[in-house]
C-alpha cells in the first residue's frame, strides 16, 4: 500500500513539476515575439517606417518570420508525436502536421522575393498558428490544462502577427 501511495505522489509531483515546466518554456518563447514586435513599433514611431527596423544587423520583420516559422515546425512536430500516443486513427493530424511543416518552411522562401511576398508569409504563419490550435483542440492526447496555455500562447502571438502586418502595410 505504501509503495502504491509513493509512486502516486512520485507522478503528481512529476506531473506538476512538467506543467510548471511546459508553462515557463510557452511563456518564455513569447518573448522573443514580443520583442521584435516592439522594435518595429518603435521603428514606426520614430522614422514612421517599418523598413528601417533592424537588430543587429538583421531586418526585423525576416527575424521575426524566421522566428515564428520554426515555433509553427516545432508546434506542428508535437501534433505530429501526439498522435502516436493517443491510440486513435491520427492520420488527418500526421497530415495537418506535414502541411504546416511545409508552409512554414515556404513562408521563409517567399518573404525573401518582394516585400509584397513578405505580407503573404506574416498572413501564412498567423493562419498556421490558427491551425495547429485547432488541430490540437480535436487531439485526445493534449489536456485541457495545456490547452489553455495553448491558446492564450497562440492568441498573443497572432496579435504580434497583426501588429507586423499592419506595419509592413503602413510602410508600403
Amino acid at each position: 500500500m505504501t509503495s502504491t501511495v509513493e509512486g502516486s505522489l512520485h507522478l503528481e509531483t512529476s506531473s506538476l513539476r512538467d506543467e510548471r515546466t511546459y508553462k515557463l518554456l510557452g511563456y518564455l518563447g513569447l518573448v522573443p515575439f514580443a520583442f521584435f514586435t516592439l522594435l518595429i513599433i518603435f521603428s514606426i514611431v520614430e522614422t514612421g517606417n517599418a523598413n528601417t527596423s533592424s537588430f543587429l544587423g538583421y531586418y526585423v520583420p525576416y527575424v521575426f518570420l524566421t522566428y515564428s516559422a520554426c515555433i509553427l515546425s516545432f508546434l506542428a512536430g508535437t501534433l505530429w508525436r501526439g498522435q502516436f500516443d493517443s491510440g486513435y486513427d491520427g492520420s488527418n493530424m500526421l497530415i495537418v502536421s506535414n502541411l504546416l511543416a511545409v508552409l512554414s518552411w515556404l513562408s521563409l522562401l517567399i518573404m525573401n522575393l518582394s516585400h509584397y511576398l513578405v505580407l503573404l508569409a506574416v498572413v501564412i504563419l498567423a493562419s498556421g498558428y490558427v491551425v495547429a490550435l485547432t488541430a490540437e483542440r480535436t487531439s485526445p492526447s493534449v489536456s485541457p490544462q495545456y490547452f489553455v496555455m495553448r491558446s492564450r500562447l497562440t492568441w498573443a502571438v497572432i496579435v504580434m502577427h497583426l501588429i507586423f502586418l499592419i506595419a509592413l502595410l503602413w510602410s508600403l
